[in-house]
């Protein structure tokens, strides 16, 4: 699929840039959209949806380059109308699609008569007759503009739908996807588990917000159209008898999939909770339903009075809400952001009903028709830019509520709950990731003016810490070697010290690593394309063997080597102080990693001592931890130990973590 622009437009705009002309020497410019006849009709839809927007933004070229002052370059539903016309006349072509036409240099000379016409010009002179749609033989829709037509509608009051990206959203959401790229992921995924989309009905279960509609919108242009089971705050509230309302609309040897999640605004500041609205000189909470219902929870944990469901429609479904709250009240209370933790723990809530409603209803999917389920947190983003999704899950099950298979991409990190189980208290990178810039940003610091230093080991499966963190401070010193230990030593730090933005400070991000694999086995994890996991941490594996023979006597204490394995010797040295607590571990995989940090821990102390007068006029913060590697489509945790700040003296000014 192609979406071209004719060199013809660009000569047209760059010369009326610099002076006007008459609109009869304006020529057809063309704009193409270009699909084979066994392209899907929601990737046409989606193209000529483009093309919509794409005339659009040529109207506003086309008013630009003719001279209008920019008040008036909000003029744009000529070109709306015209790609609307060309739309409705190409979806009648189900062959080749090929749409040549001027819309771009109809754009641009209604452009030239609205100038005309505000300089004081005849409206008569100005004006170009009306806009001529032709469908030939050969598949192709053009659209043309002669001179003399009237102003083409032109609504000064109105601009152009764009759907930019909003970075302050994945910031707050890493992970999240435009409501454009969850719609093509899903399609993707439900084309691989054999799903028809003419025989596919999608339900949504999404809060009443008027703000969450355009996603609903964007899956109806693949699936037709959606059944909605939501309520307040995105609970299943329309239950079973929804569920199975919609599975008897299904078509004949069809599934359906179903989309649900609570949903949080993110407004212009990054502010997660609040949102701006359309019309409204100020936001208001997002969502509002769901922060009323902490707003109880958090007062019922403090010990004020529990409330009962009422036996009344009135404000029952908030009532629910609430209530389905209620077991997620401690998590909220001691959340270091309780607006950005309050979805997840609805999210959580919806999950065991949405489970609930699969288990009583499946049976109403008839045939051999299944169900697809995709939860997550819906984000909302000011008005003129593109909403997110965080995908969570996305599972297939039977017409019997039997869980199939997972269906989420590998490409998208998803929680690893078993790590939890072996290292409480571990975040996950995206979670260490917030937790770091609260905490830095608490402290004063500009991220700006921040450098990160990792001291990770060279194993590639950490790799993805230093992305996320590259990701808030622009890239990242790498000081580590084998086992995390900093290996580049007091040198590497002052290499890095020199490096720091004027006026900035330094994060120093350390330790060793460990693998939970998919049995949640700690010392091991499955890795891509192998079909046999390995060790991991495999230097700290093998120095634990040395250490341990070394303790039974097995074996001699080791010399230096030359340099060609010097790394490897000195993790083995560094390690066998911790050489009875590891013997004496009830696991000790899980015990190595702890003892390696307080190794690394002493080797980190000496170099900041020693080395943190290179850092010009800022402070140094000191993240150590323990990181922990998961099987491939989860996302990395990361179990912080410590995290203090140090002056450009060495001296500790304060824990940034207790």
């Amino acid at each position: 699929m192609k979406l071209t622009a004719g060199l013809t437009l660009l000569l047209a705009a760059q010369s009326a840039a610099f002076a006007p002309v008459p609109t009869s020497q304006f020529s057809r410019a063309d704009v193409s959209l270009s699909m084979g006849a066994d392209e899907p009709m929601s990737k046409r839809k989606r193209a000529l949806k483009k093309l919509t927007k794409f005339a659009g933004a040529l109207a506003t070229v086309g008013f630009a380059a003719s001279g209008v002052p920019s008040p008036a370059l909000a003029s744009t539903r000529a070109a709306r109308e015209a790609a609307s016309t060309v739309t409705t006349a190409a979806k009648s072509t189900n062959d080749l699609i090929k749409v040549g036409a001027g819309i771009g240099a109809g754009a641009v000379a209604a452009g030239a008569a609205v100038a005309t016409v505000m300089k004081g010009g005849s409206a008569k002179a100005a004006a170009a007759s009306s806009s001529k749609v032709a469908v030939k033989p050969s598949g192709s829709v053009e659209w043309s503009v002669e001179q003399g037509a009237p102003t083409f509608k032109l609504d000064l009051d109105t601009l152009p739908v764009v759907e930019a990206p909003f970075p302050q959203a994945t910031r707050a959401f890493p992970g999240a996807l435009t409501n454009s790229q969850l719609v093509s992921m899903m399609e993707e995924v439900l084309e691989g588990a054999g799903y028809d989309k003419s025989k596919t009905l999608v339900a949504t279960s999404l809060c009443c917000d008027e703000v969450n509609r355009p996603l609903e919108t964007d899956l109806s242009e693949v699936y037709n159209t959606n059944f909605n089971m939501g309520g307040l705050a995105g609970f299943p509230f329309g239950g079973s008898v929804s569920f199975g309302a919609m599975a008897a609309h299904i078509p004949d040897g069809g599934s359906c999939a179903v989309v649900y999640g609570p949903h949080v605004g993110v407004d212009h500041d990054g502010s997660i909770g609040t949102v701006e609205r359309r019309g409204r000189a100020n936001g208001g909470a997002c969502c509002g339903s769901a922060v009323a219902a902490s707003g109880y929870v958090s007062g019922v944990f403090n010990g004020g009075a529990k409330g009962a469901i009422p036996d009344d429609a009135l404000d029952a479904q908030q009532a629910m809400v609430g209530e389905s709250l209620l077991p997620y009240a401690e998590r909220l209370e001691k959340a270091d952001n309780t607006m950005k933790e309050l979805p997840f723990a609805l999210y959580d809530a919806q999950t065991d009903l949405m489970k609930q409603i699969l288990g009583a209803s499946s049976g109403a999917v008839a045939g051999e028709g299944t169900t697809a389920v995709l939860g997550g947190i819906q984000i909302n983003t000011p008005p003129g830019f593109s909403d997110y999704y965080l995908p969570l899950s996305f599972d297939l099950y039977n017409n019997k509520g039997e869980y199939v298979k997972d269906l989420l991409p590998k490409t998208v990190a998803k929680p690893f709950p078993t790590v939890e189980n072996v290292y409480p208290g571990a975040l996950t990178n995206a979670e260490l990731s917030d937790k770091i810039t609260n905490a830095l940003s608490k402290a004063g610091w500009d991220e700006k003016k921040s450098l990160v230093a990792t001291s990770l080991c060279c194993d590639e499966v950490n790799r993805p810490l230093e992305t996320d963190l590259s990701a808030i401070f622009d890239t990242n010193f790498h000081m580590g070697g084998l086992a995390g230990f900093p290996f580049g030593g007091a040198t590497s730090f002052g290499a890095m010290a020199s490096h720091i933005p004027d006026g900035g400070s330094c994060l120093v991000v350390y330790g060793p690593h460990v693998g939970v694999d998919s049995t949640g086995a700690a010392g091991t994890v499955e890795r891509r394309g192998r079909a046999n996991g390995g060790s991991c941490c495999g230097s700290a594996v093998a120095a634990s063997g040395y250490v341990a023979d070394v303790l039974s006597g097995k074996a001699e204490q080791a010399s230096l080597p030359a340099i060609v394995d010097a790394q490897q010797y000195f993790v083995g040295k560094m390690l066998l102080p911790y050489a009875k607590q590891l013997d004496k571990a009830e696991n000790k995989m899980v015990e190595l990693p702890y003892a390696l940090y307080d190794a690394q821990k002493e080797l980190m102390g000496k170099i900041v001592t020693q080395k943190a007068d290179a850092v010009a006029d800022g402070n140094v913060a000191v993240l150590g931890g323990i990181q922990i590697n998961t099987p491939e489509g989860f996302s990395d945790y990361y179990m912080p130990l410590s995290f203090d700040l140090f002056n450009n003296k060495g001296e500790l000014v304060k824990k940034l973590w207790a």
